[in-house]
Parts: structure tokens; C-alpha cells; sequence
């Protein structure tokens, strides 16, 4: 009832400022006194801020009694909002990493892909929330997900999270180098069976052949081309899968910077005669043929 009296009063008060003429005199004692007012009524007309709701949707995922429900709700409210830019720049102001990132190690795998999918969203082209990232050892923990996590739906999560966090970041990508980063993915190359991990995975090669003019050689040093070569022999059936390669695979002949040897060569160039067999102009232009042909003679 009190609540409903304020609310009348509120709204009374703020239909007589829309109405009222500039010259016009305030009424005295139609103003409520604002102070008192219940907070949950403000929030009803005002809305509650980004910041707020963010706040609010990690409590819930940090509430032990919350149901899984709820937490799943709270995850998507929290990723939606930090979709924004300035909304993901303020997860390092409002001190929200640390318990994110815990929620990498949490027993339940959705949760763990739920954080990474906010992990990755957060930094996606934001160099504030990327720094940040690296500063709370996000980019390490990511990584290390990549081959430990038992479920390869998260695995594949990871993969997302790691390209929002290294793409367009110099201090990021040194760090991915010297974590291992190149040898973390041949390594998804060689011995990954989910199909979905292995387009991702291959795809973000090719991202880090355009932009790390150092991931050539270090491909090359972790036998990029022999776990090429798997992927072509045991999935050739896969049209997804063998353009990306394909594709990653002449990134890497147009931006290599160290010489490859000719049984390397010699060793892949049927595995693309293959494809363009079975796949010719459907799949790449005659041009991108010509090159991973001319490459690999």
C-alpha cells in the first residue's frame, strides 16, 4: 500500500512537469520528496543501469542456492550485455574477472562454456578488456582448456574465447607465443576428432598466418603439414572442412617467411589434387588452385 501511495505520488508529480507551462508556479507540497522513495520504484521507472545488471547477473551465478536455471538465465544476461563494448570494458572496472574466470574451473560444463563465451565476447576487439584479460592470466587458463577439458563442446568455446583475446593484440599474441599457442593447436589438428573443433581451430590458423608474421615458422616447427595432411586423408568427406584448410593452407604459402621442405611439399600436393578433384570450382576459384598447385610442384 505505502509503496502504491508513492508511486501515484511520483507519477502525478512528474505528469504536472510535462504539463505545466514554463511560467508557471510550482505547486507547493505536490513535489514527493524523492529521497524516501522505495529504490525498487525508481528502478521500475528508470530502469536500472547496465552496471547494475551485470552486478546482478554474476551474483546469481556466484549463489550457491541459485538453481541451474537461474544461473543459465543469468549467464545469457551477462553475455548479452557485454556485447557492448563499453558494458565489457567495465567488467575490469567493476572488478568482475577474477570471479569470471573462476567460473572456468566450475564442475558443471556448461557453466565452463558459458564463461568462456562471455570470456571471448568480452574481448572480442576491445583492447581495454583484452589487457585486462592478460593481466587476470586469462589467456593461460583458456589455453590450457583447450586440450584438458573433457567436453569437447567446451573445448570448442575455448578456441572462441582464445581468438577474442589474441586477435588484433600485440601483447596477446606475444603471450599466446610463448605459451605455446601453435603447438597447442597442431596438436587439436593431429589428434581431435570432433569436426566442429577442428573447422575452428583451422579457420584460426589462418587468422594468425595474417596477423603474426612469425606463425609460419612456428607452424612449420610443430609439423604443421603433417597434421594437414590428416585432415585431408580422414575428412576429405567434409566440405566445411576442406575449404578452411584449404584456405589456411594457401594463407600460409602466401605468407610464409621460411623455405618448406620439397618432401613436404611433394607429400601434400596429392591431398590437393584430391580435393580439386573432387570438389573443382564448387569449392575455390581457379586462381586459389592455381597457387596450392604451383606450391606444391
Amino acid at each position: 500500500m505505502a509503496q502504491q501511495k508513492q508511486l501515484n505520488e511520483l507519477l502525478k508529480w512528474s505528469i504536472n512537469k510535462a504539463t505545466e507551462s514554463e511560467d508557471a508556479k510550482p505547486i507547493p507540497g505536490e513535489r514527493p520528496d524523492l529521497e524516501k522513495l522505495d529504490p525498487n520504484i525508481i528502478d521500475a521507472i528508470l530502469g536500472k543501469s547496465d552496471a547494475q545488471l551485470m552486478m546482478e547477473a554474476m551474483q546469481v551465478i556466484k549463489n550457491p542456492q541459485a538453481s541451474d536455471d537461474e544461473k543459465e538465465l543469468a549467464w545469457e544476461d551477462f553475455e548479452m550485455l557485454i556485447q557492448q563494448i563499453d558494458n565489457a570494458s567495465n567488467i575490469d572496472n567493476m572488478k568482475m574477472w577474477p570471479p569470471l574466470l573462476e567460473e572456468l574451473k566450475n564442475p558443471n560444463p556448461k557453466f565452463r562454456e558459458q564463461a568462456l563465451w562471455s570470456c571471448g565476447t568480452a574481448t572480442q576487439n576491445n583492447p581495454k578488456a583484452q589487457a585486462a584479460f592478460l593481466r587476470e592470466k586469462g589467456l593461460s587458463q583458456v589455453l590450457e582448456m583447450l586440450t584438458s577439458d573433457p567436453e569437447k563442446f567446451v573445448r570448442a568455446k575455448a578456441i572462441y574465447a582464445v581468438s577474442g583475446a589474441v586477435k588484433h593484440c600485440d601483447a596477446a599474441q606475444l603471450e599466446f607465443n610463448n605459451l605455446g599457442g601453435y603447438k597447442i593447436l597442431v596438436k587439436i589438428l593431429e589428434d581431435e576428432t570432433d569436426i566442429s573443433l577442428l573447422r575452428k581451430t583451422i579457420f584460426f590458423i589462418g587468422v594468425l598466418l595474417l596477423q603474426d608474421e612469425t606463425a609460419s615458422t612456428q607452424l612449420l616447427d610443430q609439423h604443421f603439414f603433417h597434421a594437414v595432411d590428416r585432415l585431408l586423408k580422414h575428412h576429405m568427406d567434409d566440405e566445411d572442412l576442406i575449404e578452411k584448410t584449404l584456405v589456411t593452407l594457401k594463407t600460409f604459402f602466401e605468407t610464409a617467411t621460411s623455405p618448406i621442405h620439397p618432401q613436404t611439399l611433394h607429400m601434400i600436393r596429392p591431398r590437393i589434387l584430391e580435393a580439386k578433384k573432387a570438389y573443382g570450382d564448387h569449392m575455390l576459384a581457379k586462381a586459389d588452385w592455381d597457387v596450392l598447385e604451383t606450391k606444391t610442384a
